[in-house]
């Protein structure tokens, strides 16, 4: 009974049962999911609706407030007044009670503020809530290249582990075909058991290979899925594009960067933004000019008085300013901490500029060198599919060993397996590039 092919047989069945269609993403679809369905994206367009929504006049003090107020008061009470006796005949009564005595009153009025000057703070305010506005909108496109990032590393993964799988099953069919070989010499007596169990330790050793790599190739995809905001258990293949921009030189890269790098534009606006805060400081030496206008209506009823009566119709206005003579020190002391602010940030932007020359340096030389490392790996397998080739011709006329057979297959295998890596390792590089010189949201956009 031939026991040895159990375990192939099993992997056999995992390939048939793994072979029904799939639907097949390329990156620009998955790309188009994650910026759709992406919940930390979602999270973040809230901030930047919300930085839009306070850019506005009225928040910044600029329009007028106007209030509109009502309100009436009943009241019921026991009374007794006592007057002063001026010129009545001696004797007389001067004293009035009054019971139940009912007391009524109404008002109604519109009032509007509106602050004349303030030593433009108002105005510097706005155009702080507009520089905050455009920083979220910043930090919106950080977060949208950050997405794009996590989404290229997980596409590219499942691409080298579905192409590590296809190299495995390949593996398989080779080391099943070559056991069977063998056997059938065996049972001629043209060969010895030793290498038929050779064979079989192959062959099971690729099989297990198999199973783990099927395993990285499922959580690669559940890793993806949380980042397209598919269902976690979601499976499909994906359709590569290895081809590399062209043109992209260092000198390009590093100029982009100084100019579209998101990371240094939201730097610089937030050096705007502590700049302009300085602004609204000192506007708090100005004195405040106030004006205010109200229209209303009021009446009064009073059983028990001289006035039955009181009513009262028509508009009241006035002008205030209020001017901030001395406050211990505290106006003194806010402008030289928002002047503090000001030179940390022109210094965070020095820094900033210096690390992203840094980085992007860097990233440069590791895209170049990874790329070089991919076009010799292609060469390496190029070799060694010729070497396989020649050595499996050879090995079915019996002029090499089984163990130089596998010798070939192997190296076959792990060329195919360097290269698939260095492909992956390249392209990533390549949408980091992107990423650093500003040009990644421009590049997917005009996929």
């Amino acid at each position: 009974m031939r026991k040895y092919n159990i375990i192939p047989l099993l992997i056999f069945c995992l390939l048939a049962g793994n072979s029904t269609a799939q639907e097949v993403f390329s990156i620009n679809d998955a790309i188009q999911l994650a910026l759709t369905n992406n919940h930390n994206l979602k999270a973040v367009a809230v901030n930047k609706e919300q930085a839009e929504n306070n850019a506005t006049a009225g928040n910044a003090g600029l329009l007028p407030s106007v209030t509109a107020t009502a309100g009436a008061e009943y009241s019921n009470n026991d009374t007794e007044m006592e007057f002063m006796n001026t010129g009545a005949p001696e004797g007389s009564d001067n004293r009035m009670t009054l019971d139940n005595a009912a007391s009524t009153s109404y008002d109604a009025n519109v009032r509007m503020d509106y602050v004349l000057f303030s030593g433009n703070g108002n105005r510097f305010t706005l155009n702080q809530l507009r520089e905050s506005a455009t920083l979220e909108d910043l930090r919106f496109k950080q977060e949208v290249e950050n997405t794009i990032l996590q989404v290229v590393e997980g596409f590219y993964d499942i691409s080298r582990e579905q192409e590590n799988l296809n190299i495995a099953k390949e593996t398989i069919v080779t080391s099943n075909r070559r056991l069977e070989r063998l056997h059938s010499r065996y049972l001629l007596g043209q060969t010895n058991k030793l290498e038929v169990l050779n064979a079989e330790v192959d062959l099971n050793s690729d099989s297990t290979s198999y199973l783990q790599t099927e395993q990285a190739y499922y959580n690669s995809i559940r890793k993806l899925n949380v980042v397209i905001g598919a269902d976690i258990n979601t499976i499909y293949e994906v359709n590569p594009d290895f081809e590399f921009l062209s043109g992209l030189t260092a000198e390009n890269v590093l100029d982009k960067a100084m100019t579209e790098n998101l990371s240094l534009l939201a730097q610089y606006k937030q050096e705007d933004i502590t700049e302009l805060d300085l602004k609204i400081t000192k506007s708090q030496r100005s004195p405040t000019v106030s004006t205010y206008a109200q229209y209303g209506y009021s009446r009064m009823n009073n059983d028990a008085g001289q006035v039955l009566y009181n009513e009262n119709l028509g508009l009241t206005a006035g002008v205030t300013m209020s001017f901030n003579v001395f406050n211990g020190h505290q106006q003194k002391r806010t402008e030289q901490n928002a002047r503090l602010n000001v030179i940390a940030q022109k210094e965070n932007t020095l820094q900033l500029t210096k690390e992203l020359e840094r980085d992007v340096m860097d990233a440069w030389f590791d895209y170049d060198y990874k790329q070089k490392i991919a076009k010799m790996e292609a060469k390496s397998m190029e070799q060694a599919e010729l070497n396989f080739t020649q050595t499996k011709e050879q090995y079915e006329l019996g002029q090499v060993t089984s163990i130089d057979f596998r010798t070939a297959q192997t190296n076959l295998q792990t060329a195919k397996s360097r290269l698939n890596d260095a492909l992956y390792q390249a392209k990533v590089a390549e949408y980091s590039i992107l990423q650093l010189s500003g040009d990644l949201l421009n590049q997917v956009n005009g996929q």
